[in-house]
């Protein structure tokens, strides 16, 4: 589909292993929420906040540089991680990620980078189409898509994908 582009071995080794290799680290501070589409979804989730409105939020922020740098970012809204549990029978909804702004006004993506394969992936409200979560692949799509998560259930323990919304460069 067009409006959905797919991007694999989007980084090059070298800047795929700094990435990956930061995010499962032990020593990385991974927060829990007990909500991921909706308040009160019941849909628990680790997160990290890189990046949020017009302010770095961590530490671990230049850390993914030349993901920024590849997608052509002139204007961030939200960049995070997200750590996914694996499926426990309760599906996630569909949704856009910034509900307070007008997606049809302001041209928007939503960019979800998978940094490790699973069977679990992203799943978009208008044609079904799932894109697998597979390690170094990018997904880049306007933000007014509605999308939701597909838990995974394989021996994976995490899910692990950055999320970013942002303006692009015209």
């Amino acid at each position: 589909m067009k409006d959905v582009k797919v991007i694999d071995n989007f980084l090059n080794a070298q800047e795929y292993n700094s990435v990956i290799n930061t995010v499962v680290s032990k020593n990385f501070p991974w927060y829990i929420s007990d909500e991921s589409d909706y308040p009160g979804d019941k849909n628990a989730q680790l997160f990290h906040i890189l990046y949020n409105n017009n302010i770095p939020y961590s530490n671990y922020f230049d850390k993914f540089q030349p993901i920024y740098d590849k997608l052509k970012i002139f204007s961030l809204f939200k960049v995070r991680l997200i750590a996914t549990m694996k499926y426990d029978g309760k599906d996630n909804m569909f949704h856009t990620d910034l509900e307070n702004v007008d997606l049809f006004k302001v041209p928007t993506k939503t960019a979800i980078f998978y940094l490790n394969s699973n069977d679990g992936g992203t799943e978009f409200e208008h044609n079904n189409q799932i894109v697998n979560s597979v390690s170094n692949r990018m997904v880049v799509f306007p933000s007014y898509l509605k999308h939701r998560t597909i838990k995974h259930k394989d021996e994976e323990v995490f899910r692990y994908v950055l999320n970013l919304n942002y303006v692009d460069i015209c």
